[in-house]
């Protein structure tokens, strides 16, 4: 294996400057509701989820597979950067050079826009990343950029990137796809790397972890109904909580939602007289509509029920298993009112497919089965799966970005999140904790 190959600077130079760490700017936001009464309420009779420690790994890292073929025929993804690497991305030198590549995956396969400033050589990135208000820590989530910095142990004098592709359970690990460290003859490789190594171990763990912005990509956040506050994170990963305002009076149910369809908006429900009140901003203030709509202890709703002109807001009875769905930000009559399932569910919105407007469903917290429907109408299911233990509170999003929403669980008990992209049974892509136990989950597209 080759440690030192040199990794180098785009077309121009970048002055090597670090900044505060900041939320970027906030962006469309995927809805979900904050639907979670009779998850909570369920929680008593549902038994305590096994949990197991990450094992403890014997090297600091391991190659999973080599070369752009190599790779492909063993089950990891090269992105086609063997017919596509000739082009400069970001203004990256073209071909076998890890920033070209990263530069690649991030714009072409996670839609990360191209940032107007230089990034630089590779152990300039996060520096440069972060003067310009990018997410830069040591915390890695997957589509992030893993950053060695010059003189970093084995990556020679202009540092390294690779694209996070995996991250283990507690960031016990990480995966890499990276370009222009390989023994193989175009470069390329797929690394697992172990936590708790020295930086004397090749391939030792990332200096840095940049979170380019994502469009589309659905973030988390928590809702504090003792304080009545708001706590929001801008990747997904633990750690602190990026913006923190005053919601409203304690009590409320929160919810987040693109009102106007520009930028994304908070707002919360009032259980005791059923009114929606709700702000275009990521922050304390007025709101900007209030009104009410339903009967009072209902379970809240937000969705963009047509697919135009940002989303919408909705109920969902829970003694009778009746969506109430309105295309207005007003009270009135709703424009869609059927039964999707049994009483007592917690209902769920996303765009499950991709297409048009968001579907709807229910999580049943008794099994932890999911139901999705694309359709906003009584039917069956198209999705029908389990993810996570029963007694939890789901969520959906847009976890990678793109249309379509991705599920996801929170244990209040212990205040860990655990997303999944795919509609299906199987192990969550991303697992963390963040904040105190107890909280209302939140998931939106923060970041712009």
């Amino acid at each position: 294996m080759l440690h030192g190959r040199a990794c180098r600077r785009g077309r121009g130079s970048s002055r090597s400057l670090r900044g505060k760490r900041r939320l970027p700017r906030a962006a469309l936001h995927m809805p979900v509701p904050a639907a979670l009464a009779a998850g909570l309420a369920l929680l008593a009779t549902a038994g305590p989820a096994a949990a197991a420690g990450p094992a403890v790994s014997q090297v600091a890292s391991s190659v999973l597979c080599t070369g752009w073929t190599g790779c492909a025929s063993s089950g990891y993804a090269s992105y086609a950067y063997s017919s596509q690497g000739y082009r400069s991305y970001w203004n990256m030198s073209a071909g076998d050079e890890c920033t070209n590549y990263v530069a690649y995956v991030e714009s072409q396969i996670f839609g990360a826009p191209a940032p107007g400033y230089l990034l630089g050589n590779g152990g300039q990135w996060a520096a440069s990343a972060a003067a310009h208000g990018v997410l830069v820590d040591d915390v890695p989530s997957v589509g992030a950029v893993a950053e060695w910095n010059g003189g970093s142990y084995g990556m020679g004098p202009l540092g390294h990137v690779a694209v996070v592709e995996k991250v283990g359970p507690d960031d016990s690990y990480i995966d890499i796809s990276q370009q222009n460290i390989s023994s193989a003859s175009d470069g390329y490789e797929w690394v697992r790397i172990n936590a708790g190594f020295a930086s004397t171990s090749w391939e030792e763990w990332p200096d840095n972890f940049i979170h380019f912005p994502v469009r589309g990509e659905a973030s988390v956040g928590y809702y504090n109904a003792g304080r009545g506050s708001v706590d929001l994170r801008g990747a997904l990963t633990g750690e602190y909580a990026d913006t923190s305002f005053r919601l409203g009076r304690p009590g409320m149910v929160a919810l987040a939602g693109n009102w106007t369809g520009k930028s994304p908006g908070i707002g919360y429900y009032d259980p005791a007289n059923g009114s929606f009140h709700l702000r275009n901003t990521l922050r304390s203030g007025t709101p900007a509509a209030v009104f009410r709509f339903g009967p009072p202890g209902m379970i809240p709703l937000t969705g963009s029920w047509t697919g135009k002109g940002g989303d919408r807001v909705g109920y969902y009875d829970p003694r009778t298993g009746t969506f109430h769905l309105r295309n207005s930000l007003s009270g009135g009559r709703p424009d869609y009112v059927f039964r999707f399932g049994p009483p007592g569910m917690i209902p769920l919105v996303g765009n499950w497919d991709g297409k048009g407007g968001d579907g709807i469903g229910y999580y049943d917290p008794r099994t932890g089965r999911f139901r999705l429907r694309n359709s906003l109408s009584s039917g069956r299911p198209d999705y029908v799966f389990t993810f996570g233990p029963p007694g939890m509170v789901p969520l959906a999003g847009s976890w990678t970005g793109g249309r379509s929403s991705g599920v996801g669980v929170y244990d209040p008990r212990t205040g860990r999140f655990r997303l999944r992209s795919t509609l299906s049974r199987g192990p969550a892509a991303y697992s963390f904790r963040f904040g105190p136990r107890g909280m209302s989950p939140l998931a939106g597209e923060w970041l712009s």
